[in-house]
């Protein structure tokens, strides 16, 4: 498996750095979330998240570095109607996500407040109904831990993965969006 985000701590930079099955609960002046640790596989973690969910969902694909003339940017998809069509796109760009940095990927049930953000560091956010998600979070094995992202540490741009992400654009009619200050 190819390695989306590695650290110096890393014996290797073959292999992605793992967090472990930990998440916490940050606070600020402006929100509450949970931070949760999403390597090696974010998307099951993001698909058993999703369960706590109901749609319809939005999906928010940021592309924070482009490897082609597709411009870097926030595209996000149109209303997705059940849980089976979110699920269906996960798990066809599951590779992708998985071992490319270039991007974030959020998932939104907006009628329940609730967003779900797997990021470019391996780590996923969850804003919205905290006690639901962190309890799902117990029942997959997950425990209450502090962790840090890595630092110094590399982002890969595979260009094997550069097909799978021009699909994607195709995947619907995306809506563009410039990217912001806070994607990088």
């Amino acid at each position: 498996m190819l390695p989306k985000f590695t650290s110096s701590a890393t014996l290797t930079n073959e292999d992605d750095y793992a967090y472990g099955r930990v998440y916490m609960l940050e606070r600020t002046p402006t929100y509450t979330r949970l931070k949760i640790g999403a390597a090696p596989n974010g998307i099951n973690l993001l698909l058993g998240l999703c369960e706590t969910l109901e749609a319809p969902f939005f999906c928010l694909y940021v592309l924070v570095v482009s490897r082609s003339e597709t411009e870097a940017g926030r595209y996000q998809s149109p209303p997705l109607a059940n849980k089976a069509e979110l699920v269906d796109f996960l798990l066809d760009y599951k590779a992708l996500f998985e071992t490319d940095g270039r991007h974030h990927l959020w998932v939104s049930a907006p009628g329940m407040g609730a967003t779900l953000v797997y990021d470019r560091h391996n780590v996923l956010y969850a804003y919205g109904p905290l006690e639901k998600i962190s309890a799902r979070l117990d029942e997959m094995g997950y425990r209450v831990e502090n962790f840090e992202m890595p630092f110094p540490h590399a982002h890969y741009f595979h260009a094997e993965n550069d097909p799978a992400v021009e699909a994607l654009l195709q995947q619907w009619d995306w809506q563009y969006f410039p990217l912001q200050e806070a994607d990088e």
